[in-house]
């Protein structure tokens, strides 16, 4: 019976340390997602601060692009009053479309593009002078056109102006294009820290619901070892409470044996202490058995 408890205090110790294992790897495991979450959401909002940054960088881009269109457009409307007002004088001449040397608007622009030429180019001398030559004459037919200085004067301001704003159209178009590209640039990084944050993201919750599902796993442990170790307890109790009543049990075999054992010294000795009061002679045995004895 006492060999069946050792037995069971035995398979409960063995059930006690695999639930301590059990736990002390469990709480490992624990730490492990913890820090994957903790490292992950620390991630998550660094990707979110330069997410935030490169949606701020977009929106400047798209507000100058937006500016620059508008200022474009705002251009080229006025680009295009001065068209008309340009073809109306064209059209109160008679001249609309005529490339012909009666043609004052014709002859005014194949002026003004010679003289162009001569500013902008390097020429040879004697193409130069051939220029100069074709200017002049063109200018003989202009002023055979009776063509007044004031007319002249419009028509040079209006194309004056309208090179003036295709130039600035054309570098606010730059200016367009140029910041469309880096409002692209800035989505590209959006849409890259977005993505990541969201993967990250994901990370997190999901080693927070392993780091839940673990210590819903250890709790249960916990419980399990709480139940194992009181079994423990009284298993041990079982053990102590069959070893003292051993104990008391051998105590008692032992008082009934020695008592056993005086009776019978009591019985010899009787005699032995009649004949000692009244004198007789003992022997070194006789004597003996009567000190052991009650009667002395």
């Amino acid at each position: 019976m006492e060999d069946d408890l050792f037995k069971e205090l035995g398979t409960i110790k063995k059930n006690y340390q695999e639930l301590r294992d059990t736990c002390a790897s469990t709480k490992n495991e624990i730490d492990e997602s913890i820090k994957k979450r903790d490292e992950n959401n620390a991630l998550f909002k660094e990707l979110l601060g330069q997410l935030k940054e490169s949606k701020k960088e977009r929106d400047n881009a798209n507000k100058m692009v937006s500016e620059h269109k508008q200022q474009r457009d705002d251009k080229r409307k006025i680009l295009s009053q001065l068209k008309d007002e340009l073809k109306a004088i064209k059209k109160e001449l008679g001249s609309d479309g005529d490339s012909s040397a009666s043609n004052p608007f014709y002859l005014q622009k194949k002026i003004d593009e010679m003289e162009w030429k001569l500013e902008t180019s390097v020429l040879q001398i004697k193409e130069e002078n051939k220029i100069i030559v074709q200017i002049s004459q063109l200018q003989k037919d202009l002023e055979a056109t009776k063509l007044s200085t004031e007319v002249k004067d419009k028509i040079r301001s209006l194309r004056e102006k309208m090179s003036s704003i295709r130039k600035e159209i054309d570098q606010l178009h730059e200016k367009v294009v140029e910041f469309s590209q880096e409002s692209a640039k800035f989505h590209e990084r959006v849409t890259y820290f977005s993505q990541r944050a969201s993967e990250t993201k994901k990370s997190a919750d999901k080693a927070h619901q392993e780091f839940l599902s673990k210590k819903a796993v250890l709790n249960n442990t916990y419980a399990q070892l709480r139940e194992v170790r009181d079994s423990l307890n009284i298993s041990r109790n079982n053990i102590a409470e069959r070893k003292t009543e051993k104990h008391a049990k051998r105590i008692k075999e032992r008082e009934q044996e020695n008592k056993v054992v005086m009776d019978q010294i009591n019985l010899q000795a009787k005699d032995l202490y009649d004949k000692f009061v009244s004198g007789e002679k003992l022997s070194t045995e006789e004597f003996k058995i009567l000190q052991e004895s009650t009667f002395l």
